[in-house]
């Protein structure tokens, strides 16, 4: 474990225990820990080599995502989340998070959306909600392990995305403020992509309701619907148990290790 992935944590801390998003000193301390988390390796978390091994995803019942809850608490989570060579984790949504996404180990291409307005009905055959998102797609990223790269998430720009790994496995750090655990947490979501109509988008937002980033004609970016849909079968993660530094058993930090999952997000 480096001093490096302490600093991280203490930064963190700081960042979303310590400072309200309204705090004006919430920027200053975002980017420090944005500055901090380009930095990490595989190595400074603690993780061996053999977790992003293609021999590693070569075993038969191997799933085709692993997961390693770092830590958790009410204000904010840190995890690990190793993908098979060429696998995409599918198009979710992080419902009012910041988040620091960081590559660690391989290669990832992002894609990204923003949303622009949402439409929320309820299926009258089985209460279910039903949401459409009309969003912007973002230029699509390619990330890795090099200093310095990070990609970031805010509650209204770039928080809906999937992630493939390219090249080879891929191991990626992120930190996500609230977790998605928290009892007050909006539920989250796995979506479909799909076309929009043109007379839809030239309704928007009147199609849609809710505020609108920018009027179409006046943003070149692809615009598409996000349609809900059940969590695909093919997403599944097993688990791997992290050995908690030191440094996070502080009274102060009041938080735990992350439970396993096989519908965790990132």
């Amino acid at each position: 474990m480096s001093t490096l992935f302490a600093r991280v944590f203490r930064q963190a801390w700081a960042t979303f225990e310590q400072t309200a998003t309204s705090d004006g000193k919430f920027a200053t301390n975002l980017h420090a820990l944005h500055r901090l988390v380009g930095q990490l390796t595989l190595a400074d978390i603690g993780l061996e080599p053999s977790l992003v091994a293609t021999e590693t995803f070569q075993q038969p019942s191997k799933a085709p995502c692993t997961y390693v809850g770092v830590f958790e608490n009410d204000r904010f989570a840190m995890s690990v989340f190793v993908l098979r060579e060429n696998y995409t984790m599918p198009l979710h949504d992080h419902p009012q998070m910041h988040g620091l996404l960081r590559v660690v180990s391989g290669a990832v291409q992002i894609c990204s959306y923003s949303e622009v307005a949402r439409r929320d009905t309820v299926e009258p055959k089985d209460g279910k909600l039903r949401r459409h998102v009309l969003v912007v797609a973002e230029p699509e990223k390619i990330i890795s392990s090099s200093a310095g790269d990070c990609a970031v998430l805010t509650p209204t720009e770039r928080n809906f995305h999937e992630i493939t790994a390219i090249g080879g496995p891929a191991a990626f750090f992120d930190i996500l403020s609230p977790p998605y655990n928290l009892s007050s947490q909006p539920q989250y979501f796995f979506y479909r992509k799909v076309p929009v109509p043109r007379h839809l988008a030239e309704m928007e937002p009147h199609g849609f309701g809710g505020p609108n980033i920018r009027p179409a004609q006046e943003d070149e970016r692809p615009r598409y619907v996000l349609e809900t849909i059940p969590n695909p079968e093919h997403y599944y993660c097993d688990t791997v148990q992290y050995s908690t530094p030191e440094f996070m058993y502080r009274p102060e930090m009041g938080g735990t290790t992350s439970t396993s999952s096989s519908d965790v997000n990132v």
